[in-house]
């Protein structure tokens, strides 16, 4: 369920990334931050031995059908960014992702999993 854009790619309500790219580009384990399709939220994530294809959304409840939606249009993501602290995603996205090796974080959650090799597998400390 999009949160304030009823249309794919559900972006950000003040069309824009910019705190999430202001903050990945300092971050010790990103070597490079690229913009694939930015209006559509779609970015590369270079690192030392791997590039990062993500989706960032403000979907109210991202869950396997969104993520499945995401995919007609992106074709292969590696990560799913949900760029809002009012907007979540479901348990059962987060699992059905994670045995494709794809991601599915809140923002500070991925900040977190690009310092793990299997990132998909990252558990924020809360649920620990």
């Amino acid at each position: 369920m999009p949160a304030a854009n009823k249309d794919f790619p559900w972006m950000s309500y003040y069309r824009n990334y910019n705190v999430f790219k202001r903050n990945i580009t300092t971050h010790s384990k990103v070597l490079d931050v690229k913009e694939i399709d930015a209006s559509n939220g779609l970015y590369q994530i270079v690192q030392k031995d791997r590039i990062l294809k993500i989706f960032i959304c403000e979907c109210y409840s991202f869950g396997v059908a969104e993520y499945e939606e995401a995919l007609s249009h992106f074709e292969k993501l590696d990560a799913i960014i949900i760029n809002s602290t009012w907007c979540g995603y479901t348990s059962e996205v987060k699992e059905y992702c994670r045995t494709q090796k794809v991601g599915v974080f809140n923002i500070s959650e991925f900040f977190g999993a690009i310092n793990q090799a299997n990132f998909w597998d990252y558990i924020a400390p809360d649920d620990r």
